[in-house]
């Protein structure tokens, strides 16, 4: 299994006080204040690379975690974990941690294993999103599943920052 920073809770609130920074400072070159009153961290985004570290993963998170969503999406293995002490770094407070396998037809060689993403939940979701195409800001993908609605920027210096209307597994 490579070596995702998630055995303890200190341990991946050590990564996040260091990854924090990059998101922050590729916020700032978008001009997204995520400090700002109508941002709230949501979780971090895992991306295991097989079925055997998903479920290691998941007995590590037990540990300082309560599994609170348990989910198939595109035929694949989803959870979303709360920390039992959220995580907490440059004014950002991250509660949750969500974990995925490779959908079944996916390139494992393609997948960015360990910290994929990170989310925040925004206050007016449609009028952000409308924002950030006027801006020319690069965005991945736009996705409403149900209501529930998400978009994330292009991946940029190793960082992919996902926007939502909802609070994922709530």
């Amino acid at each position: 299994m490579p070596h995702y920073p998630i055995q303890t809770n200190k341990i991946l609130n050590n990564f996040f006080n260091f990854y924090i920074k990059d998101v922050l400072a590729v916020a700032d070159n978008m001009e997204i204040n995520l400090r700002a009153d109508n941002f709230f961290g949501d979780h971090l985004g895992l991306q295991v690379l097989s079925a055997e570290e998903f479920d290691k993963s998941h007995i590590i998170f037990l540990g300082y975690a309560e599994m609170i969503h348990d989910n198939i999406i595109h035929n694949r293995r989803n959870r979303v974990y709360r920390f039992k002490k959220p995580l907490e770094a440059e004014g950002i407070t991250m509660p949750k941690i969500e974990i995925f396998e490779p959908k079944p037809e996916a390139d494992i060689s393609k997948l960015r294993p360990g910290i994929e993403h990170i989310s925040f939940v925004v206050k007016n979701y449609d009028s952000f999103l409308e924002e950030c195409k006027q801006k020319n800001i690069s965005i991945d993908k736009v996705i409403d599943m149900g209501g529930s609605k998400f978009f994330k920027t292009k991946l940029i210096d190793n960082v992919e920052i996902e926007f939502r209307n909802d609070k994922l597994g709530e």
